[in-house]
């Protein structure tokens, strides 16, 4: 092995000195990213709204409620990781410098298990899903983001591992934590469901933390009340989107006495059956009028819808629009998807009539299965008989000077005409892959076709917040022995999202008001309304280094270290140029 360097040896050698002789600096590094969160959490007053609904026993903790709070909404900020580690929090903080996130002093061995269980319990009975809403509505003008009352609804599930000890006394508001009934067919999880109510932006006003089985259309009558209490709306003419769980007859009626206009999809069985009305009407018209194409966000596809309108009265003597919607995109969707299922079909029968029965019975007895098998296959008929056939072959043994006479043989075969398509079948299935029914009570003076569909396209602005928010967490099991203590753990880790989806609207705004799109994204491109994702990554490159109270900007990327008096200024931090 060579000898290192002389001048290597020299360093390495001095280096050993200064820990012989205790001659060492201790380098403190924190995330920019928490540091900018720690001040947006500042801005909407979240420590001191935290401390002045709860109760704070001094002899007990050495931090205050809010801060305690702080240091979970923080978690996610920190560890950027797949999975978001929920337990030892004090370790977490280790390593960093505390004054650049907590005031006043907060040391990582301060943030004890015992102080969080105790924390969450009391932030439950302080009913923190309302202080979230009220900590959500200050965003507007701490940030000056224009509220536009235009909410959307929607919720998920959420599962959760480990041992759980539910009680009979729990609040009625805590979750009930249910097995099963997951869209993963799996019986062994634990769930509760998580749900939001979003503005345009993606802005979360409302968290719930339900019952893990609650019926959605029950959730949503909650909600049209908790909006209708909610102050800006109470002023303003809002619109409430949600998906087809929406539209019960008594969560219109809700609507409509709360003043709220809607859009929803209109579900196959609301009000004898009205969706599949209109749409045989609009077929049966054949007037569809082009309203262009449509771009769902961050996706490639491209899609022309074609609509037609109906006014009808509900059962319940409501009068609405229904808007048929078709969309050639799906329609191609499913010629592709026709021609595939063709080829198994095909290959179905091919399978079936290669087989040769030495028994009629048993050949009878395939033939009926084969039919009903076939039933599956709706989109195609065939014509499936079954054949004698005789054929002569020679005796079985060794042949011999006078050789045997040949033998008949009688077998049965599966026979199938040719697969004719089932018009009216095909019919049926292209317009429910193409089309679908939205029902509202805005005006079309307010809400032409293009506009509902774009509002009910929006949509996807809650999904999206739960895609974030649903990352996999390894939690210590003392957070989670009681629902309550679930439901103030989830309305904290949507802090961190509310504040997530704040940077979002903050760094496109800014980078909108730019003359041209600055080279942030990789390989010095412009970056153009980037994601939440990536925008988390890019921030995430830098740190800040604390040594002997001096502080300095850290870069892990060359390529990029030029741009954080950019990113700086995205996030609205005064950088003086």
């Amino acid at each position: 092995m060579p000898h290192p360097p002389p001048t290597q040896l020299s360093s390495l050698t001095h280096l050993i000195q200064q820990t012989a002789e205790k001659r060492h600096l201790v380098a403190l590094q924190t995330p920019l990213t928490a540091t900018a969160v720690a001040s947006f959490l500042d801005r909407i007053e979240f420590v001191e709204t935290i401390n002045a609904a709860l109760t704070w026993d001094q002899s007990q903790w050495r931090v205050s409620p809010g801060n305690l709070g702080k240091a979970i909404v923080l978690l996610p900020f920190i560890h950027s990781g797949s999975r978001l580690p929920i337990y030892s929090i004090f370790e977490h903080y280790q390593g960093m410098d505390m004054d650049l996130l907590f005031t006043p002093e907060v040391r990582p061995e301060w943030l004890t298990r015992d102080a969080f269980s105790c924390f969450l319990d009391r932030l439950f009975a302080a009913g923190c899903e309302y202080l979230f809403t009220s900590l959500a509505l200050r965003v507007y003008t701490a940030f000056s983001i224009p509220f536009h009352p235009v909410l959307h609804g929607d919720t998920t599930s959420i599962s959760l591992y480990g041992a759980y000890e539910g009680s009979e006394d729990s609040p009625p508001m805590a979750p009930t934590i249910c097995r099963g009934h997951s869209k993963e067919k799996r019986n062994d999880l634990v769930q509760i469901m998580l749900g939001q109510v979003c503005d345009p932006f993606g802005i979360p006003l409302i968290t719930t933390i339900r019952d893990g089985n609650e019926a959605d259309c029950i959730w949503n009558t909650a909600i049209i009340q908790r909006l209708a209490e909610l102050d800006p709306l109470s002023r303003t003419d809002a619109i409430y989107i949600a998906d087809a769980k929406l539209a019960t007859a008594p969560n219109i009626r809700k609507l409509l006495e709360n003043n709220f206009q809607f859009v929803t999809r209109c579900p196959a069985s609301f009000s004898k059956k009205i969706a599949a009305q209109v749409t045989r009407a609009a077929y049966e018209a054949d007037a569809w009028i082009p309203i262009g194409s449509y771009r769902d966000t961050d996706k490639d596809t491209l899609e022309t819808y074609d609509v037609q309108e109906f006014t009808r009265t509900t059962d319940d003597r409501i009068s609405c629009r229904f808007l048929v919607f078709r969309s050639n995109h799906r329609r191609d969707e499913f010629e592709t998807t026709l021609v595939k299922k063709q080829e198994e079909f095909v290959a179905v029968l091919k399978g079936m009539t290669k087989k040769q029965f030495a028994c009629e019975t048993d050949a009878q007895r395939a033939l009926e299965e084969a039919r009903k098998s076939l039933r599956k296959h709706r989109l195609w008929k065939v014509d499936l008989s079954l054949e004698t056939l005789v054929t002569e072959k020679n005796p079985r043994g060794r042949p011999g000077k006078n050789p045997r006479p040949k033998i008949q043989v009688t077998e049965w075969v599966i026979r199938a005409g040719e697969p004719q398509l089932q018009q009216k079948v095909y019919l049926t299935e292209l317009r429910k892959a193409e089309s679908f029914v939205l029902m509202t009570n805005v005006s079309e003076e307010n809400a032409p076709a293009r506009e509902v569909l774009r509002l009910y396209k929006e949509q996807k602005k809650v999904e999206d917040n739960f895609s974030v928010i649903k990352r996999p967490m390894m939690v210590d099991t003392l957070y989670l022995k009681k629902p309550e203590r679930i439901t103030a753990l989830v309305t904290l880790l949507a802090v961190s999202l509310l504040i997530q989806v704040v940077i979002r609207v903050l760094v496109r705004r800014n980078l909108d008001a730019l003359p041209e799109p600055p080279g942030l994204d990789h390989g010095c491109k412009p970056l153009i309304r980037p994601g939440l994702k990536k925008i988390l990554r890019f921030i995430g490159y830098y740190s800040i280094v604390t040594i002997a109270g001096e502080r300095w900007f850290r870069c892990i990327s060359p390529d990029h270290e030029k741009n954080l008096g950019i990113w700086l200024r995205l996030l609205e931090f005064n950088v003086g140029v």
